[in-house]
């Protein structure tokens, strides 16, 4: 009986730690399944963003033919199709997965995506390629490895990154108060390696770049800038720490696509504040507002829409986000500025479009039509301008009148109103210089020196050493255009 029981208890011992281990082996089974469909939603949500925003395409990586592989995949699976699209996403060229991705409230439609057993074959060749550092856009992959391969292992070294880190960065700091500024770049690219979430580190590192390092530089002149095919710009000195600054956040991006603070940096510090690319800015403070995000950040959203000429759509935001903070006094002291300045500038286009229309018909009674229509536009344009009573808004009414003058052929009573005006409203000197130039020209009234020295500045905009000659015999066209001027 006693020998019996014991049997039995050794039978259940065993049974016990066959059951653990089988346990044991079905929790590391699902562990190391979590941490590789975790390491290819990040991938894929990197690779979405290029998709969406960047469309790089380097051919010594294997990102795009796998990622549009899995995108092939993701239109044949049920549950995946009439998901909502984020509103200011243009999703004609896009595949649905990087539709689906440009919307953050869809995060779990990629993670369930990501760890289906549909993409079982394709998430097994992303962690081959990602360990042979065939992707550019896969990250943390060796954390992976090592934290599977044991505890141990990965406390003692990987699991110290982020104080590793940190303690680069003070090192950056160092070579920057010693003006080290190029030991600088590989350190903050080695910190950010370490802690690819280390957010602030691509935030300041970027304002290093772009404005501390570039503050005491002349912008390069023109003949001495060299043609960078990458970004296809003439660049020089200068300018190069701009476009390594506009990398480094875009590394950012890749690694944390739901921040709201690098598009905002990238779109609003860079492409507004240092490139003046207006388009560019848009595209990613469209970004920055369709996440989560300060207050401020739609106002420079349609301050650049109103720069980059899109007055309806900056006029449509003023107004919503006026709606919104009805109880805060600062929106409501400046959002009513904004949607005045966008309908005066709406006015004044549609009213030159009618005037455009009356030129080019010939039919007498129809010009005489939209010309009426058009004087009616342009007396509601400068009654908007003088409604909001400050020096922008007395400038463009001061425009308002040159071009008044222009039509009824007073030209050199144009010009001079336009002289004296462009020293009272400061903002738009350059704007009155240019429109001065462009009637001198339409009367055929002779340029002074320094205004002909603007036009050849203008007209060698452009050229520089290493250029590709289809790209410079385009821009020698356009120059030859406003050369004719002279």
């Amino acid at each position: 009986m006693l020998a019996t029981f014991k049997h039995l208890h050794s039978l259940f011992v065993m049974a016990l730690i066959v059951a653990a281990l089988a346990a044991g082996a079905f929790m590391n089974a699902r562990l190391r399944h979590l941490r590789e469909s975790e390491a290819f939603y990040r991938w894929i949500l990197a690779a979405a963003v290029n998709e969406r925003l960047f469309q790089e395409d380097s051919a010594r990586d294997q990102d795009l033919d796998l990622y549009n592989r899995c995108a092939a995949v993701m239109e044949t699976m049920p549950g995946f199709s009439g998901l909502p699209a984020p509103d200011d996403a243009n999703t004609g060229e896009l595949t649905a997965l990087g539709t689906i991705a440009g919307n953050y409230e869809q995060d779990e439609t990629i993670w369930n995506f990501a760890r289906s057993a549909e993409m079982e074959e394709l998430r097994q060749e992303f962690l081959a390629l990602a360990r042979e550092r065939k992707l550019r856009f896969a990250q943390d992959i060796q954390y992976a490895d090592a934290q599977a391969g044991g505890v141990n292992v990965f406390n003692l070294f990987f699991g110290f990154r982020k104080v590793a880190a940190n303690f680069v960065w003070l090192e950056v700091d160092r070579y920057w108060h010693q003006g080290n500024t190029y030991r600088m770049i590989t350190l903050m690219r080695t910190c950010v390696a370490l802690d690819p979430q280390f957010i602030d580190a691509y935030l300041i590192g970027a304002w290093h770049l772009a404005y501390n390092a570039t503050a005491r530089m002349p912008d390069t002149p023109w003949p001495q800038r060299e043609w960078h095919p990458r970004y296809e710009k003439c660049l020089g000195e200068k300018e190069r720490f701009y476009y390594t600054a506009v990398d480094f956040l875009k590394d950012g991006i890749r690694k944390n696509t739901r921040n709201s603070k690098l598009y905002f940096d990238l779109g609003f510090s860079l492409y507004k504040q240092k490139l003046e690319d207006y388009p560019n800015a848009v595209k990613y403070l469209t970004e920055a507002v369709a996440l989560p995000h300060e207050q401020y950040v739609p106002r420079q959203l349609f301050l650049c829409l109103e720069l980059n000429e899109q007055y309806e759509e900056a006029l449509a935001g003023w107004k919503d986000y006026a709606a919104r903070f009805l109880d805060n006094p600062v929106v409501q002291e400046v959002a009513p500025r904004f949607i005045a300045r966008n309908e005066g500038f709406l006015l004044e286009n549609r009213a030159a479009e009618l005037r455009k229309k009356a030129r080019e018909t010939a039919d007498s009674a129809e010009a005489e039509r939209l010309n009426n229509e058009a004087d009616v536009l342009w007396e509601q344009a400068r009654a908007v301008w003088e409604s909001i009573n400050d020096p922008f808004g007395e400038g463009r009414k001061m425009r308002m009148e040159a071009l008044d003058m222009r039509q009824e052929g007073r030209y050199l009573e144009a010009i001079a109103f336009l002289d004296k005006a462009r020293w009272e409203a400061s903002d738009l000197f350059n704007d009155f210089s240019d429109l001065i130039i462009e009637i001198k020209q339409e009367a055929e009234i002779p340029l002074t020196i320094s205004e002909k020295k603007a036009v050849i500045r203008e007209s060698e905009v452009g050229l520089c050493a290493g250029m590709p000659e289809a790209e410079k015999e385009k821009r020698l066209r356009a120059a030859e255009a406003l050369d004719s001027g002279l």
